[in-house]
């Protein structure tokens, strides 16, 4: 434990999250603009982290003695086995504290491994064997998980890679492909914490010992116990795991934080209600939604309790007001795409994708207000979000390389249709239209008025309920 916790500054609280998606690493970024150094603990059972977040089941693992109970140290059944995995390993360009892409999957000799652009797969012959799903960062094709399947097709275990490399948890399915249990193993592959499915119960060994905990809450008081974080205030995220934990820890001050993320719901959660009634450690609710916040005061809410607070965003650049537009899709179908280029003939439209174009897109390539980057690099889609200022949120299909945060955190203005808008969150309403016509026209308005892009960009980040760090530094320090 204590190599873990040199990373982090006592006495600053402990940032304790659910899991760690959107809104969760929002939050976590808010905090770190803010100077926060303390630790950041996820809950749940995700293994693909970063760096500056821990997971409480690693924690729990990496943090015995070395010499675990006999029959948790998972071995090779013959040494030059051993060998021969780590040299295929190693011939397929992998090294231990390196992410792994799809193809440096361990796997028995003559499988195939393949892959596209949304998932790899494992074959024996005509045989599927496994899946492989991506970890959430772009483009890279790096394994998180890997479901292996039996004859029928149906999964009977999923491998959990970390950020790493490393073999980080196994999840093991039932009969039916119901989860029956997960375990968890040390940097040496030793299987230390096992988590059952169906009694809830968990089991720790190592140190020469066994130590058995009704559920998650128990595990991570103890954790947190260990690491000497039972006295920090707590912020967290969670009606769930991390209040329970934040009220087990039994904090003397009563200044425990809690980041509501939800949408809006017709009643006020039971486990709230504790908190407005003054029977827990938690004194301050920050909703991460207005109208959320909007509702919880309309059904009642004590409001000295509730207040609004959205998020520190990191913007790499200030919009420039050039014409410069950019649209990132896999697929030729982009809702109004003619009408827009007919009506903005003195727009630059940069339309990029990962794979090559159909020739429906490459044909748009003959206007002179088209420039294509079919299979953009990593450097291109860079140079192009940092060079426009405009983007339209109009292609059909799923959203790639996380375009929308990026095209949010570099200034460009976001602009929708209804029925294509892939992160709501990153968009004014005022921006989102019904067709190419009334688009367009609001562009041209923007573009004439002096100012007006400054305002609707202004807009934007209200809308994204946009805090300075300062906010959250006054809030975590009591001061600015």
């Amino acid at each position: 434990m204590e190599e873990c916790s040199r990373s982090w500054v006592r006495g600053q609280g402990v940032l304790l999250l659910d899991g760690y998606g959107e809104m969760a690493q929002m939050l976590k970024d808010s905090f770190r603009l803010a100077g926060f150094e303390g630790p950041v603990i996820v809950l749940s059972e995700e293994a693909f982290l970063p760096a500056d977040v821990m997971s409480i089941w690693r924690l729990a693992a990496e943090g015995l003695e070395p010499d675990g109970l006999p029959g948790t140290v998972r071995r090779a059944a013959l040494p030059d086995k051993s060998e021969q995995t780590a040299y295929s390993l190693a011939h397929a360009g992998w090294k231990a504290g390196q992410s792994r892409y799809f193809d440096q999957i361990e796997a028995p000799d003559w499988w195939e491994i393949s892959a596209d652009g949304s998932s790899g797969k494992i074959q024996d012959m005509n045989h599927l064997r496994g899946r492989i799903y991506y970890a959430p960062i772009g483009r890279s094709r790096i394994a998180a998980d890997v479901d292996w399947l039996d004859e029928s097709g149906t999964p009977r275990f999923t491998d959990h890679y970390d950020r790493d490399g490393a073999l980080f948890a196994r999840t093991t399915f039932n009969g039916k492909g119901q989860r029956f249990c997960c375990t968890w193993f040390d940097s040496l592959g030793r299987e230390r914490v096992v988590s059952n499915y169906v009694t809830g119960d968990i089991i720790l060994a190592g140190g020469g010992k066994t130590q058995h905990f009704a559920d998650r809450t128990g595990l991570a008081v103890a954790i947190l116990s260990r690491l000497g974080l039972a006295g920090e205030r707590i912020f967290y995220n969670s009606l769930s795991w991390p209040l329970f934990v934040s009220e087990r820890l039994g904090r003397k001050e009563r200044d425990n934080v809690l980041f509501w993320q939800e949408r809006p719901r017709p009643d006020v959660p039971g486990n709230m209600q504790m908190i407005l009634e003054g029977r827990s450690h938690t004194s301050k609710i920050y909703v991460q939604d207005a109208k959320s916040a909007q509702k919880l005061l309309e059904l009642g809410a004590e409001p000295s309790y509730i207040s609004t607070l959205g998020f520190a965003y990191d913007f790499c650049r200030t919009n420039a007001s050039s014409d410069n537009v950019l649209i990132c899709t896999n697929s030729d179908q982009i809702e109004g795409l003619d009408e827009l280029l007919d009506a903005l003939p003195d727009m630059r439209f940069h339309i990029c994708a990962v794979t090559e174009m159909s020739s429906k897109l490459m044909a748009e390539g003959a206007r002179p207000n088209v420039h294509l980057h079919p299979v953009c690099s990593t450097a291109e889609f860079d140079s192009l979000f940092a060079s426009c200022d405009w983007y339209l949120d109009i292609n059909r299909g799923s959203e790639i390389v996380d375009a929308l945060r990026r095209a949010f955190l570099a200034d460009q203005l976001i602009l929708g249709f209804a029925d294509t808008l892939h992160r709501p969150r990153f968009v004014d309403p005022g921006h989102v239209f019904a067709d190419a016509e009334s688009m367009a026209g609001k562009i041209a308005d923007i573009r004439r008025s002096s100012g007006a892009m400054s305002r609707h960009v202004a807009r934007q980040h209200a809308a994204a309920m946009a805090e300075s760090p300062e906010s959250f530094r006054k809030l975590i320090f009591g001061r600015a």
